[in-house]
Protein backbone atom coordinates (compact mmCIF):
# COMPACT_ATOMS: atom_id res chain seq x y z
CA UNK A 1 0.00 0.00 0.00
CA UNK A 2 0.83 3.47 -1.00
CA UNK A 3 0.46 6.29 1.40
CA UNK A 4 0.67 10.15 1.67
CA UNK A 5 0.21 11.30 4.86
CA UNK A 6 1.44 15.24 4.01
CA UNK A 7 -0.57 18.08 3.60
CA UNK A 8 -0.64 21.87 3.09
CA UNK A 9 -3.51 22.25 4.95
CA UNK A 10 -4.64 24.59 2.20
CA UNK A 11 -3.94 27.71 3.63
CA UNK A 12 -3.32 29.29 0.17
CA UNK A 13 -6.65 27.77 -0.92
CA UNK A 14 -10.27 30.20 -1.57
CA UNK A 15 -12.70 30.59 0.86
CA UNK A 16 -14.79 28.20 -1.09
CA UNK A 17 -12.44 25.65 -0.94
CA UNK A 18 -11.67 25.97 2.64
CA UNK A 19 -14.89 25.08 3.60
CA UNK A 20 -13.15 21.54 4.89
CA UNK A 21 -9.22 21.27 4.95
CA UNK A 22 -8.71 18.52 2.31
CA UNK A 23 -5.58 17.82 4.34
CA UNK A 24 -7.47 15.88 6.91
CA UNK A 25 -9.80 13.83 4.02
CA UNK A 26 -8.22 10.07 3.85
CA UNK A 27 -9.14 8.68 0.41
CA UNK A 28 -8.75 5.25 0.13
CA UNK A 29 -7.46 4.57 -3.72
CA UNK A 30 -8.24 1.17 -6.20
CA UNK A 31 -6.76 0.81 -9.20
CA UNK A 32 -5.02 -2.15 -10.86
CA UNK A 33 -3.70 -0.50 -13.38
CA UNK A 34 0.04 0.89 -12.12
CA UNK A 35 0.31 3.67 -14.25
CA UNK A 36 -3.28 5.15 -14.12
CA UNK A 37 -2.93 4.81 -10.48
CA UNK A 38 0.13 6.54 -9.90
CA UNK A 39 -1.11 9.35 -11.91
CA UNK A 40 -3.88 9.60 -10.02
CA UNK A 41 -2.12 9.27 -6.28
CA UNK A 42 0.09 12.10 -7.53
CA UNK A 43 -3.30 14.12 -8.33
CA UNK A 44 -4.69 13.27 -5.16
CA UNK A 45 -1.66 14.08 -3.56
CA UNK A 46 -1.76 17.66 -5.16
CA UNK A 47 -4.74 18.55 -3.62
CA UNK A 48 -3.35 18.14 -0.64
CA UNK A 49 -5.92 14.83 0.80
CA UNK A 50 -4.14 11.55 2.48
CA UNK A 51 -4.33 9.04 -0.03
CA UNK A 52 -4.16 4.85 0.70
CA UNK A 53 -3.60 3.24 -2.51
CA UNK A 54 -4.23 -0.61 -3.42
CA UNK A 55 -4.43 -2.72 -6.43
CA UNK A 56 -7.13 -5.17 -5.60
CA UNK A 57 -10.81 -5.22 -4.28
CA UNK A 58 -9.61 -7.58 -2.07
CA UNK A 59 -7.29 -5.18 -0.64
CA UNK A 60 -10.08 -2.45 -0.12
CA UNK A 61 -11.74 -5.06 1.76
CA UNK A 62 -8.70 -5.56 4.16
CA UNK A 63 -8.07 -1.94 4.40
CA UNK A 64 -11.63 -1.17 5.02
CA UNK A 65 -11.24 -4.29 7.96
CA UNK A 66 -8.14 -2.46 9.87
CA UNK A 67 -9.36 1.14 9.02
CA UNK A 68 -12.34 1.72 7.68
CA UNK A 69 -13.44 4.34 10.68
CA UNK A 70 -10.51 6.35 9.26
CA UNK A 71 -11.32 6.14 5.74
CA UNK A 72 -13.24 8.91 4.22
CA UNK A 73 -13.57 8.58 0.75
CA UNK A 74 -13.07 5.48 -1.53
CA UNK A 75 -11.88 6.12 -5.15
CA UNK A 76 -12.17 2.74 -6.97
CA UNK A 77 -11.52 1.36 -10.69
CA UNK A 78 -14.98 -0.20 -12.29
CA UNK A 79 -13.09 -2.39 -14.18
CA UNK A 80 -11.13 -4.64 -11.64
CA UNK A 81 -10.40 -8.17 -12.92
CA UNK A 82 -13.25 -10.39 -13.02
CA UNK A 83 -16.32 -7.50 -12.01
CA UNK A 84 -14.63 -7.18 -8.74
CA UNK A 85 -15.37 -3.71 -8.42
CA UNK A 86 -18.70 -3.51 -8.94
CA UNK A 87 -18.76 -6.66 -6.14
CA UNK A 88 -16.64 -4.62 -4.24
CA UNK A 89 -19.20 -1.78 -4.60
CA UNK A 90 -22.18 -3.99 -3.62
CA UNK A 91 -20.14 -5.32 -0.52
CA UNK A 92 -19.69 -1.90 0.75
CA UNK A 93 -22.91 -0.72 0.01
CA UNK A 94 -24.48 -3.90 2.20
CA UNK A 95 -22.34 -3.26 5.01
CA UNK A 96 -24.02 -0.94 7.66
CA UNK A 97 -21.01 0.61 8.70
CA UNK A 98 -19.05 0.70 5.77
CA UNK A 99 -22.05 2.38 3.74
CA UNK A 100 -21.21 5.43 5.36
CA UNK A 101 -18.14 5.83 2.75
CA UNK A 102 -18.93 7.22 -0.37
CA UNK A 103 -17.81 5.27 -2.66
CA UNK A 104 -16.76 6.88 -6.25
CA UNK A 105 -16.04 4.53 -9.41
CA UNK A 106 -14.20 5.60 -12.06
CA UNK A 107 -13.22 4.46 -15.93
CA UNK A 108 -12.02 5.21 -19.08
CA UNK A 109 -15.73 3.61 -19.90
CA UNK A 110 -18.30 6.15 -19.90
CA UNK A 111 -21.09 3.97 -21.58
CA UNK A 112 -24.32 4.87 -19.70
CA UNK A 113 -25.01 1.51 -18.61
CA UNK A 114 -22.36 1.28 -16.72
CA UNK A 115 -22.63 4.66 -15.19
CA UNK A 116 -26.28 3.77 -14.03
CA UNK A 117 -25.78 0.66 -12.85
CA UNK A 118 -22.76 2.04 -10.71
CA UNK A 119 -25.42 4.57 -9.12
CA UNK A 120 -27.98 2.40 -8.72
CA UNK A 121 -25.81 -0.22 -6.48
CA UNK A 122 -24.75 2.63 -4.15
CA UNK A 123 -21.89 4.87 -5.83
CA UNK A 124 -21.90 8.62 -4.89
CA UNK A 125 -20.68 9.48 -8.53
CA UNK A 126 -18.59 8.34 -11.53
CA UNK A 127 -16.48 9.40 -13.23
CA UNK A 128 -14.47 8.94 -16.43
CA UNK A 129 -10.49 8.98 -17.00
CA UNK A 130 -8.46 10.74 -17.51
CA UNK A 131 -9.14 12.68 -14.16
CA UNK A 132 -8.43 16.18 -13.96
CA UNK A 133 -7.65 18.28 -10.75
CA UNK A 134 -10.43 20.11 -10.71
CA UNK A 135 -12.85 16.93 -10.62
CA UNK A 136 -10.84 16.01 -7.41
CA UNK A 137 -10.64 19.04 -5.75
CA UNK A 138 -14.24 18.43 -4.74
CA UNK A 139 -14.32 15.01 -3.72
CA UNK A 140 -14.74 16.08 -0.13
CA UNK A 141 -17.98 16.84 -0.96
CA UNK A 142 -19.38 13.67 -1.23
CA UNK A 143 -17.64 12.76 2.37
CA UNK A 144 -19.71 16.04 3.76
CA UNK A 145 -23.32 15.00 2.08
CA UNK A 146 -22.55 11.76 3.04
CA UNK A 147 -22.04 12.80 6.97
CA UNK A 148 -25.01 15.30 6.70
CA UNK A 149 -26.97 12.31 5.27
CA UNK A 150 -26.28 10.43 8.39
CA UNK A 151 -27.00 12.69 10.65
CA UNK A 152 -30.85 13.65 9.19
CA UNK A 153 -31.49 9.81 8.84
Amino acid sequence: MARNEIGDGGSNSKSSDSFIDRSNVRILLCDNDTKSSDEIFTLLCGCSYQVTAVRSARQVIDALNAEGHDIDIILAEVDLPMTKGMKMLKYIMRDKELRRIPVIMMSAQDEVSVVVKCLRLGAADYLVKPLRTNELLNLWTHMWRRRRMVCIA
